[in-house]
Protein backbone atom coordinates (compact mmCIF):
# COMPACT_ATOMS: atom_id res chain seq x y z
CA UNK A 1 0.00 0.00 0.00
CA UNK A 2 3.22 2.30 1.16
CA UNK A 3 4.46 1.82 -2.49
CA UNK A 4 1.24 2.40 -4.23
CA UNK A 5 1.22 5.88 -2.46
CA UNK A 6 4.57 6.86 -3.62
CA UNK A 7 3.96 6.12 -6.79
CA UNK A 8 0.26 7.97 -7.02
CA UNK A 9 1.94 10.83 -4.98
CA UNK A 10 4.53 11.16 -7.48
CA UNK A 11 2.64 10.69 -10.63
CA UNK A 12 -0.02 13.47 -9.24
CA UNK A 13 2.84 15.84 -8.09
CA UNK A 14 4.62 16.00 -11.58
CA UNK A 15 1.44 16.49 -13.30
CA UNK A 16 0.34 19.61 -11.13
CA UNK A 17 4.02 20.49 -11.49
CA UNK A 18 3.80 20.25 -15.47
CA UNK A 19 0.27 22.15 -15.90
CA UNK A 20 1.53 24.97 -12.97
CA UNK A 21 4.88 25.47 -14.94
CA UNK A 22 3.24 25.44 -18.30
CA UNK A 23 0.55 27.75 -17.57
CA UNK A 24 2.91 30.39 -15.66
CA UNK A 25 5.49 30.28 -18.56
CA UNK A 26 2.98 31.16 -20.84
CA UNK A 27 1.60 33.89 -18.76
CA UNK A 28 4.37 35.37 -18.05
CA UNK A 29 6.38 34.87 -21.12
CA UNK A 30 9.72 32.89 -19.76
CA UNK A 31 10.39 29.86 -18.66
CA UNK A 32 8.80 29.47 -14.99
CA UNK A 33 9.50 26.48 -12.89
CA UNK A 34 7.37 25.95 -10.01
CA UNK A 35 7.33 24.34 -6.83
CA UNK A 36 8.88 24.12 -3.78
CA UNK A 37 11.44 21.36 -4.53
CA UNK A 38 14.54 21.51 -7.05
CA UNK A 39 12.75 18.43 -8.97
CA UNK A 40 9.87 18.51 -11.46
CA UNK A 41 7.02 18.12 -8.53
CA UNK A 42 3.94 20.51 -6.47
CA UNK A 43 3.45 18.18 -3.52
CA UNK A 44 0.09 20.23 -3.09
CA UNK A 45 -0.86 18.23 -6.23
CA UNK A 46 -0.05 15.19 -5.33
CA UNK A 47 -1.50 15.27 -1.96
CA UNK A 48 -4.66 16.81 -3.67
CA UNK A 49 -5.53 14.49 -6.20
CA UNK A 50 -4.98 11.68 -3.48
CA UNK A 51 -7.44 12.90 -1.06
CA UNK A 52 -9.89 13.67 -3.75
CA UNK A 53 -9.63 10.39 -4.74
CA UNK A 54 -9.62 8.26 -1.55
CA UNK A 55 -12.15 10.39 0.33
CA UNK A 56 -14.71 11.73 -2.55
CA UNK A 57 -14.38 9.17 -5.27
CA UNK A 58 -17.66 8.23 -3.94
CA UNK A 59 -19.36 11.51 -5.06
CA UNK A 60 -18.87 10.88 -8.41
CA UNK A 61 -21.67 10.30 -10.30
CA UNK A 62 -23.35 13.78 -7.73
CA UNK A 63 -21.32 16.75 -9.89
CA UNK A 64 -23.03 19.84 -7.82
CA UNK A 65 -21.91 18.13 -4.28
CA UNK A 66 -18.30 17.25 -5.61
CA UNK A 67 -17.63 20.34 -7.36
CA UNK A 68 -18.57 22.15 -3.49
CA UNK A 69 -16.70 19.51 -1.79
CA UNK A 70 -13.88 20.02 -3.78
CA UNK A 71 -13.87 23.62 -3.92
CA UNK A 72 -13.76 23.97 -0.19
CA UNK A 73 -11.37 20.94 0.76
CA UNK A 74 -9.14 22.51 -2.09
CA UNK A 75 -9.27 25.69 -0.20
CA UNK A 76 -8.54 24.31 3.21
CA UNK A 77 -5.36 22.43 1.65
CA UNK A 78 -3.98 25.41 -0.35
CA UNK A 79 -4.33 27.67 2.72
CA UNK A 80 -2.58 25.27 5.10
CA UNK A 81 0.46 24.76 2.90
CA UNK A 82 0.84 28.61 2.36
CA UNK A 83 0.33 28.92 5.66
CA UNK A 84 3.03 26.07 6.53
CA UNK A 85 5.54 27.17 4.13
CA UNK A 86 5.60 30.92 5.34
CA UNK A 87 5.86 29.33 9.16
CA UNK A 88 8.82 27.42 8.53
CA UNK A 89 11.00 29.13 5.76
CA UNK A 90 9.66 32.60 5.67
CA UNK A 91 8.55 32.70 1.69
CA UNK A 92 5.43 32.22 -0.37
CA UNK A 93 4.97 30.16 -3.18
CA UNK A 94 1.75 32.06 -4.30
CA UNK A 95 0.11 35.17 -3.50
CA UNK A 96 -3.46 36.25 -4.63
CA UNK A 97 -3.68 39.63 -2.84
CA UNK A 98 -4.44 40.99 -6.03
CA UNK A 99 -7.37 38.84 -7.07
CA UNK A 100 -10.50 39.85 -5.62
CA UNK A 101 -12.04 38.08 -2.54
CA UNK A 102 -9.11 36.44 -1.20
CA UNK A 103 -8.16 35.44 2.29
CA UNK A 104 -4.62 36.68 3.65
CA UNK A 105 -3.78 36.05 -0.32
CA UNK A 106 -3.29 32.54 0.70
CA UNK A 107 -6.43 31.35 -1.35
CA UNK A 108 -9.27 33.23 -3.41
CA UNK A 109 -13.07 32.78 -4.93
CA UNK A 110 -11.65 32.66 -8.61
CA UNK A 111 -8.69 29.43 -7.79
CA UNK A 112 -10.72 27.53 -5.06
CA UNK A 113 -13.79 27.49 -7.58
CA UNK A 114 -11.46 25.87 -10.62
CA UNK A 115 -10.18 23.57 -8.41
CA UNK A 116 -13.77 22.59 -7.72
CA UNK A 117 -14.50 22.19 -11.31
CA UNK A 118 -11.65 20.56 -11.88
CA UNK A 119 -12.20 18.01 -9.02
CA UNK A 120 -15.75 17.34 -11.28
CA UNK A 121 -13.96 16.87 -14.38
CA UNK A 122 -10.82 14.72 -13.49
CA UNK A 123 -11.88 13.11 -10.50
CA UNK A 124 -14.27 10.54 -12.50
CA UNK A 125 -11.73 11.07 -16.13
CA UNK A 126 -7.99 10.95 -14.57
CA UNK A 127 -7.78 11.05 -11.66
CA UNK A 128 -8.97 7.53 -10.66
CA UNK A 129 -8.68 5.83 -14.27
CA UNK A 130 -4.91 6.30 -13.04
CA UNK A 131 -4.85 4.90 -9.68
CA UNK A 132 -6.96 2.18 -11.26
CA UNK A 133 -4.09 1.63 -13.72
CA UNK A 134 -1.32 1.63 -11.17
CA UNK A 135 -3.14 -0.34 -8.69
CA UNK A 136 -3.09 -3.17 -11.61
CA UNK A 137 0.78 -3.35 -11.78
CA UNK A 138 2.21 -6.61 -10.30
CA UNK A 139 3.39 -5.06 -6.89
CA UNK A 140 7.00 -6.58 -7.20
CA UNK A 141 7.13 -3.73 -9.89
CA UNK A 142 5.62 -1.28 -7.75
CA UNK A 143 7.89 -2.11 -4.97
CA UNK A 144 10.98 -1.00 -6.74
CA UNK A 145 9.64 1.63 -8.48
CA UNK A 146 8.17 3.27 -5.16
CA UNK A 147 12.01 2.63 -3.66
CA UNK A 148 13.55 4.56 -6.78
CA UNK A 149 11.18 7.38 -6.35
CA UNK A 150 10.87 7.69 -2.63
CA UNK A 151 14.96 7.91 -3.01
CA UNK A 152 14.57 10.96 -5.15
CA UNK A 153 11.88 12.12 -3.08
CA UNK A 154 13.96 12.28 -0.10
CA UNK A 155 17.09 13.44 -1.25
CA UNK A 156 15.12 16.75 -3.36
CA UNK A 157 12.95 17.50 0.22
CA UNK A 158 16.42 17.35 1.63
CA UNK A 159 18.96 19.70 -0.43
CA UNK A 160 15.79 21.78 -0.77
CA UNK A 161 14.88 22.73 2.75
CA UNK A 162 18.61 22.79 3.83
CA UNK A 163 19.22 25.52 0.84
CA UNK A 164 16.25 27.19 2.10
CA UNK A 165 17.60 27.40 5.81
CA UNK A 166 20.41 28.40 3.93
CA UNK A 167 19.30 31.07 2.19
CA UNK A 168 17.70 32.60 4.61
CA UNK A 169 20.43 32.50 7.43
CA UNK A 170 22.12 34.58 4.67
CA UNK A 171 19.24 36.92 4.34
CA UNK A 172 19.49 37.37 7.68
CA UNK A 173 23.47 38.08 7.93
CA UNK A 174 22.86 40.51 4.94
CA UNK A 175 19.98 42.37 6.78
CA UNK A 176 22.82 43.02 10.30
CA UNK A 177 24.94 43.92 8.00
CA UNK A 178 22.94 46.53 6.63
CA UNK A 179 21.75 47.62 9.87
CA UNK A 180 25.35 47.99 10.88
CA UNK A 181 26.17 50.20 8.13
CA UNK A 182 23.03 52.37 8.81
CA UNK A 183 23.37 52.97 12.54
CA UNK A 184 27.13 53.51 11.20
CA UNK A 185 26.68 55.92 8.89
CA UNK A 186 24.10 58.23 10.94
CA UNK A 187 26.38 58.56 13.32
CA UNK A 188 28.92 59.60 11.33
CA UNK A 189 26.87 62.06 10.23
CA UNK A 190 25.98 62.72 13.48
CA UNK A 191 29.67 63.40 14.95
CA UNK A 192 31.38 65.11 11.83
CA UNK A 193 28.09 67.28 10.43
CA UNK A 194 28.50 69.89 7.78
CA UNK A 195 31.75 70.62 9.04
CA UNK A 196 33.39 67.51 7.47
CA UNK A 197 31.03 68.03 4.60
CA UNK A 198 32.95 71.60 4.23
CA UNK A 199 36.04 70.54 4.53
CA UNK A 200 35.77 67.74 2.28
CA UNK A 201 34.38 70.24 -0.59
CA UNK A 202 37.28 72.77 0.32
CA UNK A 203 40.26 70.33 0.25
CA UNK A 204 39.29 69.55 -3.67
CA UNK A 205 38.26 73.56 -4.63
CA UNK A 206 42.37 74.55 -5.45
CA UNK A 207 42.00 71.98 -8.57
CA UNK A 208 38.89 73.91 -9.90
CA UNK A 209 38.02 77.28 -12.16
CA UNK A 210 36.71 80.09 -11.36
CA UNK A 211 33.07 79.33 -12.26
CA UNK A 212 33.30 75.93 -10.10
CA UNK A 213 34.87 77.55 -7.39
CA UNK A 214 31.99 80.10 -7.54
CA UNK A 215 29.55 77.77 -7.56
CA UNK A 216 31.37 75.84 -5.10
CA UNK A 217 31.59 78.52 -2.52
CA UNK A 218 27.92 79.10 -3.19
CA UNK A 219 27.04 75.90 -2.01
CA UNK A 220 29.17 75.52 1.02
CA UNK A 221 27.49 78.83 2.27
CA UNK A 222 24.23 77.21 2.04
CA UNK A 223 25.32 73.96 3.58
CA UNK A 224 26.49 76.14 6.36
CA UNK A 225 23.89 78.18 6.65
CA UNK A 226 21.47 75.08 6.79
CA UNK A 227 23.28 72.69 8.85
CA UNK A 228 21.15 71.38 10.94
CA UNK A 229 18.50 70.38 8.22
CA UNK A 230 21.09 68.81 5.97
CA UNK A 231 22.26 66.73 8.75
CA UNK A 232 18.49 66.12 9.61
CA UNK A 233 18.19 64.93 5.88
CA UNK A 234 21.07 63.31 5.65
CA UNK A 235 19.71 61.08 8.63
CA UNK A 236 16.32 60.37 7.50
CA UNK A 237 17.97 59.40 4.08
CA UNK A 238 19.98 56.75 6.39
CA UNK A 239 17.61 55.27 8.53
CA UNK A 240 19.36 56.91 11.51
CA UNK A 241 17.14 57.33 14.14
CA UNK A 242 16.37 61.26 14.71
CA UNK A 243 15.91 63.04 17.95
CA UNK A 244 12.27 64.27 17.20
CA UNK A 245 12.92 66.95 20.18
CA UNK A 246 16.37 68.88 19.31
CA UNK A 247 15.56 68.36 15.60
CA UNK A 248 11.68 70.09 15.88
CA UNK A 249 13.64 72.63 17.61
CA UNK A 250 16.72 73.40 15.13
CA UNK A 251 13.93 73.41 12.45
CA UNK A 252 12.45 76.05 13.99
CA UNK A 253 15.59 78.23 14.64
CA UNK A 254 15.95 77.63 11.00
CA UNK A 255 12.57 79.17 9.94
CA UNK A 256 13.39 82.14 12.07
Amino acid sequence: MLAIFVIEFTVFSFVGWLWESVLYTVLSGKLDNRGFLYGPLCPIYGFGAIIAARVFGGFVGRPVFLFFICMVSSAILEYLTSFILEKFFGARWWDYSTIPFNVHGRICLSCSMAFGFAGVILLPYGILPIISFIESLPMNILVNVAIVLAGFIGGDVFLSIGNMVDLNRFIDDIEKEAKKRRDAAGKFVDEHGGNYLREEVLSRVPKLRYKELFFIRNIVGFMSGNRDRIIRLLKISVGFPLDEKADKSSDDEIKE
